[in-house]
C-alpha cells in the first residue's frame, strides 16, 4: 500500500501529548512544514526530543504547543537564544529535560535495537548526572569501571525531512543526516517530509543513500523547501532574512501574536507562495550550489 499523504496527515498521526522527534541539527534539515502543521492543528503538551534544535523548538513552544523539551542544545546560532524556549522555561511553563547530546544519541539507539539502556563512559564531572533521572551510575560488569548508563529514549513520533522518498517510504539524504536515522529507528512512528517523491527505480539506483528502509515509515508526506528557512543542502541553503526576522519576535511582542496567527491561518502552500518568491527560491538554491565545490574541497 502506498504511504503517500497529504501534509495534513499529521493533524491525526500526532496526538496531544505525544513524545515528538524532530530531526535535523543546528539550522540545517529541520522538519519545518510539519511543525508548521502542529502549529495550525493547535497540538497541544508535546514533549519535544531534539538533540542540536533550533527554530524547529522555539518555534513550537511560541505555538504555545509544548509541555517539555528533551535536549542537548537549542539555539539560532548566529542569530541568537531561542528566546520563547528560554521564557517557558523560566516562566515553568515549560519544562527542562536537559541530556548531553551523546547520551541522547545513545538512548535512541537503545530504543531501536530494543534494548532498555546503553552504558558510556562520561559525562562524570556533569550536575546533568544527578539532574537527569534517565542517566545512572553503574559499574561495568566485566572491568569494574565507572559508566554511565542511558535509558532507552523512545519517542511516539519521529518527523524528519529527506531529500526524496519512494511510496513505500524509504528515505533518502543527499546532504546531512544528523541525529535523523538513529531518531527514525527508535520512534514508534515515523512521518517523512521529503522534497521530492520519486519512484522505487529511481530509489534503488541511488541504494547508498537510503538512510531509513520503508518499513520503518508510516507516512510520506511531499513538501517542496519542507525545511525552509534551515537549509536542506544540497537543495537550498537557509533563508538567513527569514531567520533574522523570527528572531526579533521577542516574547511578549504583540507582533509574535500576529506572527503565529498567520502561520495558523494558512496552507503550507499559502506559505511558500508569501515567503518564497521565484527569485529568493533561486537565490537559495544558488546559493546551495556555491557551496557545493568547498563541500568537495574539504
Amino acid at each position: 500500500m502506498s504511504k503517500l499523504a497529504p501534509l495534513s496527515a499529521i493533524d491525526d498521526l500526532v496526538r496531544d501529548g505525544d513524545m515528538v522527534a524532530l530531526g535535523g541539527g543546528w539550522l540545517a534539515n529541520h522538519p519545518m512544514a510539519a511543525v508548521r502543521q502542529l502549529i495550525r492543528s493547535g497540538k497541544k503538551d508535546l514533549r519535544l526530543v531534539s538533540n542540536i534544535g533550533s527554530i524547529d523548538v522555539d518555534l513550537l513552544v511560541a505555538g504555545d504547543c509544548v509541555a517539555e523539551v528533551h535536549y542537548s542544545m537549542v539555539s539560532l546560532e548566529a542569530f541568537g537564544f531561542a528566546n520563547h524556549m528560554r521564557a517557558g522555561f523560566e516562566s515553568g511553563r515549560v519544562k527542562a529535560k536537559e541530556i548531553p547530546g551523546l547520551a541522547m544519541l545513545i538512548g535512541l539507539d537503545a530504543a531501536g535495537r530494543g534494548i532498555p539502556s546503553i552504558s558510556y563512559v562520561g559525562p562524570f564531572g556533569s550536575d546533568l548526572i544527578d539532574c537527569n533521572p534517565d542517566l545512572k551510575r553503574v559499574k561495568c560488569p566485566f572491568s569494574d569501571r565507572d559508566m554511565i548508563a542511558v535509558r532507552a529514549i523512545k519517542p511516539d513520533v519521529a518527523l524528519l525531512h529527506v531529500t526524496r522518498c519512494d511510496s513505500d517510504g524509504n528515505a533518502q539524504w543527499h546532504g546531512t543526516v544528523a541525529p535523523d536515522v538513529v531518531m527514525g529507528k527508535a520512534a514508534k512512528r515515523v512521518i517523512i517530509t521529503c522534497e521530492e517523491v520519486v519512484s522505487r527505480g529511481e530509489i534503488v539506483k541511488t541504494a547508498a543513500a537510503t538512510g531509513l528502509p520503508g518499513y520503518y515509515v508510516e507516512a510520506v508526506i511531499e513538501v517542496p523547501f519542507g525545511a525552509h528557512p534551515c537549509s536542506h543542502v544540497p537543495r537550498y541553503a537557509m533563508d538567513a532574512f527569514n531567520i533574522w526576522d523570527y528572531s526579533e519576535l521577542k516574547p511578549g511582542d504583540p507582533k509574535l501574536a500576529d506572527f503565529i496567527a498567520r502561520l495558523r491561518g494558512e496552507s503550507e502552500v499559502e506559505y511558500r507562495a508569501r515567503v518564497l518568491d521565484r527569485e529568493t527560491a533561486q537565490i537559495l538554491r544558488t546559493l546551495a550550489d556555491l557551496g557545493r565545490p568547498l563541500a568537495e574541497a574539504a
